[in-house]
């Protein structure tokens, strides 16, 4: 069952509502856990082993222009998804969003039957029960405040931090797109083998975005935001809103630079999108299919040793933090690079079963991905890159995982001795991730905070510019 209705901000719940909301949410999951029980009830009538998955959502959002709310939308979602195995290691998954008895019904036997016209597949199955289970600790990703939200005082969070971003310079004069979002979400999971799980969780977020113009007419855009599992751990309006107008000016009066091999300082926005590489890299579905560089490079040397890679997955209030995968293996700390050599993939129970990979429970993708930091700091990077190019956005999709190639185009800072002089757009940078890793000489001690993915900024060699 799925039901999406527009919403209008409201004042805070009361106390009874408050605990009306929260017997509902429990009432909701108790449905869950039943639907759950009667489908692997058909599955163990059926004599087949499989498992099933019951989630919600709930969520809300409005989007904000120049101090007018433009749009606010409110929705609610609700599936299951049931997974069969037959004879001969033959598998079928079916899905509904109509959570009543009677679909959940009709989605097993349907499971059931088309399980028998599957492909023989020798890695497909549940994952060891001894591998199965809830880490240890208190993720404490499930905010009540979400129970009582006061919908007027977070529009009115991007309202103001538009606001401050154009109290930064005058020629900031528009907006584009700034909003406030909340959500919660709750998942079950039950399998024949009796492994049983469950988790909830909230996030919370705004963000304001701001167009400057000068005298000639040139425009220029920043935004900045916040997200946080708890919504008291939002950043305040003052440093969204400056930090949005400074990144919307910084770029006036930018030149090109000449073509050729850069040293490149990534600063912590672009380098954590550089770790994103890895991580797809570094995943198990890309490994046994052959479709990334590092296939065959488990435990070898692939990156310079200043770079070492971990996933986290039970850090307290982390965005992607979880007590096991979407298939109830244990989720565990990854080491995915140690000191430049390659650990670890990240599987889900297919591919460690096909590639004969330890289990790291990553059914569903990655936690919490962290570079760990270095010491340097951002103006000892500076002095260390001498002269060569600030980065501080990429723009584009030119990536291929499979060979390695990247070709972006970006935005920053020249520097010459250490020093910024002046701003740089309209140019590429290319290289080989291969080379690329292997060429980070410097990890400075200033992680991007409040993501799943994570790093400080990236001294490196290896790109080539494409510039003047």
């Amino acid at each position: 069952m799925s039901a999406a209705s527009p919403s209008s901000p409201s004042s805070p719940s009361s106390p009874s509502s408050t605990s009306s909301e929260a017997s509902s949410d429990a009432a909701k999951a108790r449905i869950g856990e039943a639907l759950l029980e009667l489908a692997i009830g058909a599955l163990r009538a059926a004599g087949c082993a499989g498992e099933a998955g019951w989630s919600r959502r709930d969520e809300w959002s409005a989007q904000v222009r120049k101090g007018e709310v433009e749009k606010v939308e409110g929705a609610g979602t609700s599936g299951m998804r049931v997974t069969a195995f037959g004879p001969g290691n033959r598998f079928a998954t079916c899905s509904t969003s109509d959570t009543s008895e009677a679909s959940v019904r009709a989605t097993a036997a349907k499971a059931i039957e088309l399980s028998a016209f599957g492909d023989a597949d020798a890695w497909a199955g549940l994952p060891p029960t001894s591998e199965c289970g809830l880490a240890e600790g208190d993720l404490d990703s499930d905010d009540p405040a979400y129970a009582r939200l006061d919908h007027d005082r977070l529009i009115h969070l991007a309202v103001d931090a538009e606001r401050l971003a154009f109290a930064v310079d005058p020629r900031i004069t528009n907006s584009h797109r700034s909003g406030v979002s909340a959500s919660r979400s709750e998942s079950r999971y039950v399998s024949t083998a009796g492994v049983r799980a469950g988790k909830a969780s909230t996030g919370f977020g705004y963000y304001a975005t701001v167009v400057a113009q000068d005298a000639s007419g040139e425009r220029q855009t920043g935004g900045y935001g916040t997200s946080a599992r708890r919504l008291a751990d939002l950043k305040p309006v003052a440093i969204i809103g400056a930090e949005a107008g400074s990144r919307a000016i910084r770029g006036f009066g930018w030149r090109k630079i000449p073509s050729g091999p850069t040293r490149v300082l990534l600063h912590r926005d672009v380098a954590s999108s550089l770790l994103g590489l890895i991580i797809q890299a570094a995943s198990g579905g890309a490994v046994y299919r052959g479709s990334t560089f590092l296939a065959a490079k488990l435990g070898q040397q692939v990156a310079a040793p200043a770079l070492t890679v971990i996933d986290e997955p039970m850090i307290r209030h982390g965005l992607a933090s979880r007590p096991c995968d979407g298939e109830g293996v244990r989720s565990r700390t990854t080491s995915i690079i140690e000191s430049g050599r390659l650990a670890s993939f990240l599987v889900d129970g297919y591919a460690a079963r096909r590639l004969g990979h330890p289990y790291t429970g990553h059914l569903g993708g990655h936690t919490n991905v962290r570079v760990v930091p270095g010491s340097a700091s951002w103006d000892d990077l500076l002095r260390e890159l001498g002269t060569g190019l600030v980065v501080h956005q990429f723009h584009g999709f030119g990536v291929d995982i499979a060979s390695g190639t990247i070709s972006k185009g970006v935005s920053g800072f020249q520097v010459v001795d250490g020093r910024i002089t002046h701003p740089v757009q309209e140019v590429t940078i290319a290289g080989n991730l291969a080379e690329i890793f292997q060429g980070i000489r410097a990890i400075g001690d200033d992680p991007l905070d409040q993501t799943s993915v994570s790093s400080p900024s990236m001294l490196i060699d290896g790109f080539t510019v494409g510039g003047t």
